[in-house]
């Protein structure tokens, strides 16, 4: 199959701060690029920690020319794509970095962001069936037509505990309400006849 260009929109992932308004949390796990994994149910994205230092553009941009002029799968590559979509602004990297899977030793999230954007230019993508299937899995839930009143309804009622406890507690009077008109409806037809 031929490479892709990396304008292709399903080769990349909304920014982590779209995914965490969509309900989305990142979990860093210790180990190589294939520790990562999207959990459907708990709707988690887990992520290899990466500690970022003054190295780390040059070791990154070194493995992606090889695996770009090499007859390699593409692994590598499209795990620096799907990290380079997570990143787009400051609000993105405090995210990867409170979930700790990015620790920047950098000296400021600027340089980190910089980073991160200037690596996927002019790329070619090579279809990677495992990390494809993780993206179209995460762009399903995110392009969910549920998805906005979902969010709505979190922010709305589940921002603040003392917001879902009324909720919940609203939701039980409602149910005894209903229960007892039940009972009065039922012992007034038992009585009538």
């Amino acid at each position: 199959m031929p490479a892709n260009r990396i304008n292709i929109c399903h080769d990349r992932l909304p920014t982590a701060s779209q995914l965490s308004k969509a309900g989305i949390w990142f979990r860093a796990i210790e180990g190589a690029i294939s520790v990562m994994n999207y959990n459907k149910r708990k709707l988690r994205l887990d992520l290899p920690r990466l500690v970022v230092t003054d190295r780390t553009e040059d070791v990154l941009r070194n493995l992606l020319a090889h695996e770009q002029t090499s007859k390699a799968s593409g692994e590598f590559t499209k795990y620096v794509v799907i990290m380079d979509s997570l990143i787009d602004t400051p609000e993105d990297v405090a995210i990867l970095t409170k979930a700790q899977v990015i620790e920047n030793h950098l000296g400021s999230d600027e340089k980190l962001l910089k980073m991160w954007n200037d690596m996927c230019t002019n790329i070619d993508i090579r279809t990677c069936e495992r990390w494809d299937n993780l993206i179209v899995d995460v762009l399903h839930h995110y392009e969910s037509p549920w998805r906005p009143m979902y969010v709505e309804f979190r922010e709305k009622y589940f921002s603040r505990p003392w917001l879902a406890i009324s909720l919940l507690v609203g939701f039980l009077l409602l149910l005894m309400s209903i229960l007892q008109t039940g009972y009065g409806i039922a012992a007034y037809y038992q009585s009538s006849h």
